[in-house]
């Protein structure tokens, strides 16, 4: 009997111990359920979340081609509108060699005309046009005697004669010795117009009113070359030639030959060198915006994958 109920008892136990290991390997089974389930809702919801950015993506390829066809349209109406300024330019710069050379011929005409009427009939005095600002003095005729010799009569007019003769050849030397080329005229024009202004002097004591730059004496000033000498002076003819020549050289040296110091290499430093830390914190805010509005983050992820490997290996 007691070897029946020890039997029993082991075969009871055992039971037990199947069944515990039946219910093990079932909450095992419903786990391993449950997880495979969680992961696969995550996975369903990432895919879903993949596909939305996927959309977000195309819909920004696709805007983003269609900035491209605009820029392109704009390039060529650009380009379009450059040839016929081009066109525009060089058609302008004919007409203007055109004129410029009707204007030319037009002058060595007229000067030849004047030339001939000067030398045919003495009449110059009253053709050519005074360049100076002088004022003519007139010439006021004593009142002659009727008693008065012819004689005098006469030399009197002989001198003014005379007078404007030398007059009328005097600018007809100056007119010969004007420049032939068109820019040397042309400046030489405005010199005259220049040294033909007139300038006030009297000027009105009033604080409350600004003083107008035409009428003040610093109009008068103007800038005049280096090397072209107008009046006798002591500086030597050399000068500003050795000047320039040093200046030359002093600027080739320093900017081309010389070797860089230490100064110059602080130059040559970003932003980046001189703060610690700003680059990743830009990386970082650049990171977030991409992540949020769906761009790519591949090359910020290199970077800043470099900059821990820098400052891992700094820290070593």
């Amino acid at each position: 009997m007691e070897k029946s109920v020890g039997t029993t008892i082991e075969k009871i136990k055992l039971q037990e111990q199947d069944k515990e290991a039946k219910l093990k390997e079932k909450r095992e089974y419903e786990a391993t359920i449950t997880s495979l389930n969680r992961s696969i809702r995550d996975a369903v919801l990432q895919i879903e979340k993949y596909q939305e950015e996927i959309k977000e993506l195309s819909k920004g390829n696709d805007c983003l081609q269609a900035q491209l066809e605009v820029e392109k349209i704009r390039r060529n109406a650009v380009a379009e509108q450059v040839e016929a300024c081009n066109k525009e330019i060089e058609t302008l710069k004919s007409q203007s060699d055109k004129g410029i050379s009707q204007v030319w011929e037009l002058r060595s005409s007229l000067c030849s005309s004047v030339q001939t009427v000067s030398d045919e009939c003495d009449i110059w005095a009253l053709l050519a046009k005074p360049m100076n600002n002088e004022p003519l003095h007139r010439v006021v005729k004593k009142p002659i005697d009727i008693d008065n010799n012819e004689e005098e009569l006469g030399e009197e007019r002989l001198k003014l004669a005379k007078e404007r003769r030398d007059k009328a050849v005097n600018e007809r030397e100056r007119l010969l010795a004007e420049p032939e080329k068109g820019e040397e005229f042309v400046r030489a024009c405005i010199q005259q117009q220049r040294s033909g202004r007139s300038f006030s002097t009297k000027l009105e004591a009033n604080e409350n009113e600004p003083i107008k730059f035409s009428t003040s004496s610093a109009a008068r000033k103007t800038i005049k070359p280096i090397a072209i000498k107008n009046k006798p002076s002591d500086m030597p003819w050399y000068q500003p030639y050795s000047v320039l020549a040093s200046v030359t050289v002093f600027l080739v040296y320093f900017c081309l030959l010389r070797e860089e110091s230490d100064v110059d290499l602080e130059f040559n430093k970003t932003l980046y060198e001189r703060i610690k830390g700003l680059e990743k914190e830009q990386l970082l805010q650049s990171y977030r915006y991409n992540k949020d509005n769906g761009l790519s983050v591949t090359e910020i992820e290199k970077r800043l994958k470099e900059i821990e490997d820098n400052e891992a290996k700094g820290l070593a």
